[in-house]
């Protein structure tokens, strides 16, 4: 009877650890929410292309559980399709993981989803106040406007800048970088002369540069939204030769990459502050840089928000390895990547314990010739910038 009841636990005991290695090693869906639709179409095709990079260089196997990528488009900046899109994904594909995230909304329409069904979350792009403090299941792998507004003034005021205007859209994001800029501006001794919020809709931009050119600053910093905005508004600076009186400007990532070939030359001699560009030196975007251009072809240029999705991806990966053969948990994914440190396209990165938000790199570019083309180049870095300490 002894053996029989040792064989029976024997044999339960074999079938708890088949099922649970079964369970280890199921595979495992990731649904990313994007625009792959609409006037942020580029954002999904970029955050698309720089995951499938990742996959590429680095398979699709972590942890022992294969990985599948359900995609959903959320078409624009419409909070109430990307929380459809987000239920789908949670009831319906049932994924385990949450990635992606272009617009602050988007990410704030999946916080209630999120906080419910401990479902964890890496935020690719999103940077507005208010993400990460409304739930514990969510990681920020994409820089702050606070990190690279305030970098911005940094710079301006360590290159000789005492005067400054500041010139942003009308909208959450650009009243962030605005008072980023400021507030360390002018904590350095610098002075601010002038501000504008220009509405989103603005398509002539010469009153506002008129205005600038009568305050006589000696450095505009700027954030409009990527594309047409950035490219009128610079346009205006342009006509109007203000940049030839000595005047610099630095804009939040404008002029960026994919929209200096509109500008041409006006884009020459432009800075931006951004965590990211094309022309990051180290081994890591290199490889990246190559595996983009295996896809895209030998003169694509690489992206921010293709940069993010890699990165966003290294969480991912560290979260299912954290795993390995054990049933996966929400908490324990997120507490695996608190600390982490990596390098990766955007240079090294550590997820900060206390606010869950990537300390990172800052790049001070500027626009300049090579190779028969304009683009943005690493004039100044300003590295382990720590995220705000409040209002994540």
């Amino acid at each position: 009877m002894k053996r029989l009841v040792a064989s029976a636990a024997a044999g339960l005991g074999a079938l708890a650890l088949l099922c649970f290695t079964a369970q280890a090693q199921e595979k495992v869906k990731i649904g990313i929410v994007g625009h792959f639709s609409g006037p942020f179409t580029a954002s999904g095709k970029q955050f698309r292309e720089g995951i499938e990079a990742f996959t590429s260089l680095n398979g699709t196997k972590f942890g022992g559980r294969e990985i599948e990528l359900v995609y959903r488009d959320v078409g624009g900046a419409n909070p109430a399709a990307a929380r459809q899109a987000i239920q789908e994904l949670i009831v319906r594909e049932k994924v385990a993981m949450l990635g992606g995230f272009y617009l602050t909304p988007d990410a704030l329409s999946a916080i209630p989803i999120v906080n419910e069904t401990k479902t964890p979350m890496v935020v690719f792009n999103a940077g507005g106040r208010g993400i990460l403090s409304q739930s514990d299941y969510v990681v920020r792998v994409g820089g702050t406007l606070y990190q690279t507004s305030s970098s911005a003034a940094e710079w301006a005021y360590k290159n000789g800048a005492r005067r400054a205007y500041i010139a942003v859209s009308d909208y959450t994001p650009g009243h962030d970088s605005q008072e980023a800029f400021r507030e360390r501006f002018k904590s350095l001794g610098g002075e601010v002369v002038g501000e504008d919020r220009m509405a989103l809709n603005t398509v002539d931009y010469a009153p506002f540069v008129e205005r600038l050119a009568g305050a006589k600053p000696d450095v505009v910093f700027a954030f409009l939204p990527n594309g047409a905005p950035a490219g009128s508004y610079l346009r205006g600076m342009t006509a109007r030769n203000l940049m030839k009186d000595g005047m610099k400007f630095i804009g939040l990532g404008v002029p960026d990459d994919p929209d200096i070939p509109a500008l041409g030359d006006l884009a020459l001699g432009l800075y931006s502050s951004l965590y990211y560009t094309s022309t990051v030196d180290n081994p890591e975007n290199k490889a990246f840089v190559a595996e983009i251009r295996k896809k895209l072809g030998a003169d694509a240029l690489t992206v921010f928000t293709q940069a993010q999705a890699f990165d966003g991806m290294t969480l991912i990966r560290k979260m299912l390895e954290a795993q390995a053969g054990k049933p996966l948990d929400g908490a324990a994914s997120i507490n695996a990547v608190k600390g982490f440190s990596w390098k990766g396209p955007q240079g090294p990165m550590t997820i900060d314990p206390a606010t869950r938000q990537a300390i990172q790199n800052v790049y001070i570019r500027r626009a300049e010739r090579v190779d028969n083309r304009v683009v943005n180049v690493v004039v100044d870095t300003f590295t382990g910038v720590r995220p705000q300490p409040t209002g994540n």
